[in-house]
């Protein structure tokens, strides 16, 4: 698999640890938005040697097939960070699925770029690895989230109680599915 794909507007990259600072600015100056959908995430998140052993992680875990994270540059601005789409718990064989991850920088959403990133990658991870069937969770008050996913031909599958500890409490989350024939 190559650790780079194009789409018509987006350079899709897997990176190293040596993109951590840019990484560690990507969720600095999108803190805001990002904390209200992921989990408290400890003190040294925002340092960037957290990042550098995420990115390292990551990368090990790509090169094993079990999670692949895409980080988004527009092709006319190809060294900043834009956005990241991911599919993590890849599962194949009997199970053959993979759920999907995604986030924007808030001066980019509403352009189309996270829709062509998933529409891409979940090809790559269809195609390549497997995969049909592809799951996300979203909180029912994204409605951008949920727009997304709707639009990208997931089906919503049900309310799932309490689910993920967020913003110190548990959280319901609707479980959202699209299936590759």
């Amino acid at each position: 698999m190559r650790l780079e794909q194009e789409t018509p507007h987006l350079y899709m990259r897997v990176l190293t640890k040596e993109y951590a600072s840019q990484v560690l600015e990507f969720y600095q100056n999108n803190a805001e938005t990002f904390e209200k959908y992921e989990p408290i995430v400890g003190t040294d998140f925002y340092s960037l040697r957290y990042h550098e052993k995420l990115l390292q992680h990551e990368y090990n875990e790509i090169i094993k097939l079990r999670m692949l994270r895409f980080w988004l540059f527009e092709k006319n601005r190809p060294n900043k960070i834009i956005g990241t789409i991911s599919f993590h718990n890849i599962t194949p064989d009997i199970f053959s699925s993979a759920s999907v991850g995604y986030k924007m920088d808030a001066d980019f959403r509403r352009r189309g770029y996270c829709y062509e990133a998933l529409v891409s990658g979940i090809y790559l991870v269809s195609k390549e690895i497997g995969i049909r069937r592809f799951e996300a969770l979203v909180l029912p008050e994204n409605a951008p989230s949920i727009s997304l996913l709707e639009k990208l031909e997931f089906s919503r599958e049900g309310l799932l109680k309490e689910k993920v500890f967020l913003q110190n409490q548990w959280r319901d989350h609707y479980l959202y599915s699209l299936l590759i024939k």
